[in-house]
């Protein structure tokens, strides 16, 4: 029953294959557009590339989790094809679980290609990262991330609502990360309520993963398995078949 249900999943990260190269194409395009600003400007241009590092990856694993998992499933419910499911032994924990698990393999070969760009174009230094910490905290933003979605994607009753509020989510998340760095100059109420949302935790925990910060020396890493945990427990709750 698990290998069918990933077989399943894979069927629909093809299934919308243009959307999901777009969310990843987004990381690439940053990137580039990154150069090309500091283009001229050794010691900024290194730097730039690798504070923005968790912000693309970020980005990355969003569009996975969202624009691809999570859409695709509120399509299912569109469609009504997951009420064939439910007269199955499969469980909401089994169909989110093994979602995750079909989709470590486009983690792995999209992050790997990130670095290989970064390295070769951009000179990216890769020596001397904790790749253990690094790898652990990239898996935690996944499943944190696509808990979400799949909550996201089921807690409305319309699933055409849900794909619209995934749009939402998705973009304005994209947004808030690239106003990250200019976040001092916000008003403080703006400025607090930005760095309690998700995806500030996340970037912060990835960049601390990335830079060899030490993982255990600050917050984010106890808030970010908490909201993991409420977010996977939300997500079987709320789960529809229909």
């Amino acid at each position: 029953m698990v290998l069918g249900m990933i077989k399943y999943h894979l069927l629909l990260l093809v299934r919308e294959p243009l959307i999901l190269v777009f969310g990843l194409a987004l990381p690439f395009v940053q990137l580039f557009l990154t150069g090309e600003v500091m283009e001229g400007l050794p010691y900024a241009y290194d730097h730039a590339i690798d504070v923005m590092m968790p912000m693309f990856l970020t980005i990355a694993v969003m569009a996975l989790c969202f624009m691809d998992a999570a859409f695709s499933h509120a399509y299912s419910r569109q469609i009504k094809f997951l009420r064939r499911l439910r007269m199955t032994p499969v469980k909401p924990s089994t169909y989110i679980l093994t979602g995750i698990l079909s989709r470590l393999g486009v983690v792995f070969v999209f992050t790997t290609a990130f670095f290989m760009v970064s390295s070769t174009v951009f000179g990216l230094n890769l020596s001397g990262r904790n790749w253990f910490a690094f790898t652990f905290v990239l898996l935690l933003l996944f499943a944190m991330f696509y808990f979400m979605g799949m909550l996201v994607a089921n807690i409305l009753k319309d699933a055409k609502q849900s794909q619209s509020m995934l749009y939402v989510v998705f973009f304005g998340f994209i947004f808030l990360i690239n106003v990250i760095g200019i976040l001092h100059t916000l008003p403080t109420i703006v400025r607090i309520m930005i760095q309690n949302l998700p995806v500030f935790y996340s970037v912060d925990l990835l960049h601390r993963a990335w830079m060899d910060l030490g993982l255990f020396n600050s917050h984010e890493l106890f808030i970010v398995l908490g909201l993991t945990v409420v977010f996977g427990t939300l997500s079987i709750k709320f789960f529809k078949f229909e």
